[in-house]
């Protein structure tokens, strides 16, 4: 009985305030407007009528639909919210709710109101009012923790604003507060260093120094160097000395090793403000932008890059690095997008955050076009930055970029070192698009020709082959486990800490994540966690590697296979990880990733094979027959080609099943295969009945693409060889 009234007394309350919710947000009761788009306002009566009826959902569907076809509309906005709220009451007197479920719900739609206030202008112009305005030192006090409370770093603008007035007390005591902002101030405040406004600049050197964050000592240094007043310039050069900025060191020097930090570690700076803003100085005035969060740190390192550059223009690292952050942006970017459109797949997430990031499609398509319009050595001293701090998707799209300029038919007198240390790399993607990008430049002579052939012919075959990243520490555990892994047809990718997986998991696509129980650096649980908790990987499944004697314990503490979280005895059988467990949580469907790399290996080896080149072709032959086999025509043409130019008869059969499999199959690979046929068979060699009969069955088509290609092929195999019936 007393659980009974519990938790009748709980949904009262939360029925309460949500009621007090809805009331606060003061939405209006009608979906009238003035100049409103059509196509809008259709879809707000339809709601508005769908609400009338109590269909909630359906309302939902309408209102979010006129929201994405007209974002500015705040009248679909108010219905989206009103609509939340209605539904949040009818699930808390809903029987079948968990009070939990009411409560994730409640708190949900309590964040959202929130942040609706700590933003709101005329608030926030309130707050400021109250916190400059009189009474005795305790009622300003409050007031100034009443807004910072509240409205957090959106106070900032007014702020600084306030730090330019000719009235000094007022100045002074706007400098006090940002500093009770602390580490959340720094960032904004390194933007200000650059207003036009001397008084703002004097005022963020001040609230930087008595913060105390070293992460202003490249920006204050950058003041130092540039600013044209001497005595704003000797203030940064004290304020970053007291911060800790080392004897001699540059700006360009600091705000490189700055951005490279936000570039390439994600937990930097991570005590700063929670929401995903980037701020800019425009004059006088500090603005703040919003932010996708997986852009956040390479956004931020664009800023602080964007000043190197200014500093020197010459400076081939802050290119190199340049290059590396916008490759950064757009190859997380695509991996985003990738994971969103599989979540909208499964039906775990609305199609419009799906629709939201494609809008963003032209404007990463700039950023990338941006690195491609650096100079080749620019771009291979990025490759060399990715390939030290192991990028491996950045790598990837910077030798895209560099094969993206070879010119075709050209013949390279030598292949540059940096394209040869990504070819020896750990991570296969990296050493395919290596493989790719000096097959394009089919050297006169390399020495490491035959892994490149290697590579290519792994890429034809093994593209669909599944990736893992393991994070052991010891190398024998290390060499343990990618051997398990390799004979389980799986490429490993290690890392030997638990932070340094945990970025690189965030970095790449992968298909599995395998850890060692008990690392030294961060508890196996905890990393386990933050894999969890990130969209990124929190359906990608991993395995514990336990040792025998702990497999129980660890199965206890680790083991959760509705997580996707299995413990794995480090004594087991290849055959049994492969069959029993591996196949059951990686599925064998085709992906789009390993169809895209078998047709550029492919394609490579066509283009090889056409030439004349060093490289030995024989050692592509095996994974050119099984391209046959592949499902995609963009796999099977280009194979086809390149069995044309290098003559491989055991291709036949392959050939001929084509051709007899009809419609099953495409007009243009059949096509392919005919000529193929003819190519390969030229002066008659090793006819088989079987040829013969495809050979004249396309003769006989009603298709006169294949009567031609198979006119050509028996003119080809020479005179004589046919009887007719």
């Amino acid at each position: 009985m007393k659980r009974i009234a519990l938790t009748r007394m709980t949904r009262g309350t939360l029925a309460a305030l949500a009621l007090s919710l809805v009331l606060a947000a003061g939405i209006h009761l009608s979906a009238q407007s003035g100049a409103m788009r059509p196509d809008v306002e259709k879809l707000l009566d339809e709601g508005l009528s769908l609400f009338k009826q109590d269909n909630l959902e359906g309302a939902q569907q309408k209102f979010e639909k006129a929201l994405m076809l007209d974002v500015t509309s705040e009248e679909a906005l108010a219905w989206v919210e009103k609509v939340g709220y209605h539904q949040l009451l009818a699930a808390i007197g809903s029987d079948n709710a968990s009070i939990e479920s009411q409560m994730n719900t409640l708190l949900e739609l309590t964040t959202r109101e929130v942040r609706q206030r700590e933003r709101d202008p005329q608030m926030i112009e309130a707050a400021l009012t109250a916190m400059f305005g009189g009474g005795d030192r305790l009622e300003q006090e409050r007031a100034l923790y009443a807004g910072i409370n509240t409205h957090g770093v959106y106070l900032l603008p007014g702020l600084v604003a306030r730090t330019a007035e000719a009235d000094q007390p007022v100045r002074v005591r706007a400098i006090i507060m940002i500093t009770k902002l602390s580490d959340d101030a720094v960032l904004p405040l390194s933007r200000v260093l650059q207003s036009s406004t001397i008084l703002q600049v004097q005022a963020a050197i001040a609230a930087l120094q008595r913060i105390g964050n070293p992460a202003a000592i490249p920006s204050l240094l950058r003041t130092a160097e540039i600013h044209p007043d001497s005595l704003v310039r000797e203030s940064a050069r004290d304020a970053a000395r007291a911060l800790g900025a080392a004897g001699g060191l540059s700006a360009s020097d600091a705000l490189l090793a700055q951005a490279n930090r936000f570039y390439n570690d994600s937990n930097y700076m991570t005590r700063t403000y929670h929401d995903a803003l980037v701020w800019e100085i425009d004059g006088e005035q500090l603005t703040h932008t919003d932010v996708a969060e997986w852009a956040l740190n390479e956004l931020r390192a664009d800023q602080l890059i964007r000043d190197a550059i200014a500093l020197d223009g010459s400076n081939v690292r802050a290119h190199a690095l340049d290059a590396c952050n916008r490759m950064a942006r757009f190859a997380e970017y695509r991996a985003v997008q990738d994971v969103i459109a599989d979540r909208v797949g499964k039906g775990e997430l609305e199609e419009s955050r799906l629709a939201e990031l494609r809008g963003q499609e032209l404007e990463m398509d700039k950023v990338k076009s941006g690195a491609y319009a650096l100079s080749d050595a620019t771009l291979l001293a990025a490759l060399d930055l990715a390939l030290e701090e192991r990028r491996p998707e950045v790598a990837i799209e910077l030798l895209q970029a560099t094969r993206s300029f070879i010119t075709p038919g050209t013949r390279a007198d030598d292949v540059p070192a940096a394209l040869g240390r990504a070819l020896g790399y750990d991570h296969r993607g990296v050493r395919f698009a290596a493989a790719e990008c000096i097959s394009y430049l089919n050297p006169r002579g390399y020495a490491d020709g035959g892994e490149v052939i290697r590579n290519l012919s792994e890429g034809v075959t093994e593209a669909g082959r599944r990736v893992a990243l393991t994070i052991f520490p010891e190398e024998d555990d290390q060499l343990h486990v990618r051997s398990l892994l390799e004979r389980a047809n799986v490429a490993s990718f290690n890392d030997e800490t638990a932070l340094g997986g945990l970025e690189r998991a965030l970095m790449f696509p992968k298909d599995l994540i395998v850890v060692a129980p008990g690392l030294k650096d961060m508890p196996t649980a905890e990393l386990i966690r933050r894999f969890r908790e990130d969209y990124r990987t929190k359906h990608t499944p991993i395995l514990v590697i336990s040792d025998e004697s702990e497999y129980t314990e660890n199965e206890a503490t680790y083991g959760s296979a509705e997580n996707g979280i299995l413990v794995v005895n480090r004594s087991i059988e290849p055959l049994r990880l492969r069959d029993d467990l591996l196949a059951g949580v990686l599925a064998d469907e085709a992906r789009e990733r390993d169809t895209m790399i078998a047709a550029r290996a492919a394609e490579t080896l066509r283009y090889l094979a056409a030439r004349e080149t060093s490289f030995d072709l024989s050692l592509a032959r095996d994974a050119l027959v099984a391209a046959l086999e592949n499902p995609s025509d963009t796999v099977r043409i280009p194979a086809c080609r390149a069995i044309a130019s290098l003559g491989i008869l055991r291709a036949g059969p392959a050939l001929v099943r084509i051709c007899q499999e009809g419609e099953a199959n495409s007009l243009d690979l059949r096509v392919a295969a005919l000529q193929t046929i003819g190519d390969i068979h030229r002066g008659g060699a090793q006819i088989e009945p079987a040829l013969i009969a495809v050979l004249d069955a396309a003769v006989e088509s009603s298709e006169v693409q294949l009567q031609r290609a198979a006119s050509r092929a028996k003119g080809m195999i020479a005179p004589g060889i046919y009887r007719e019936n």
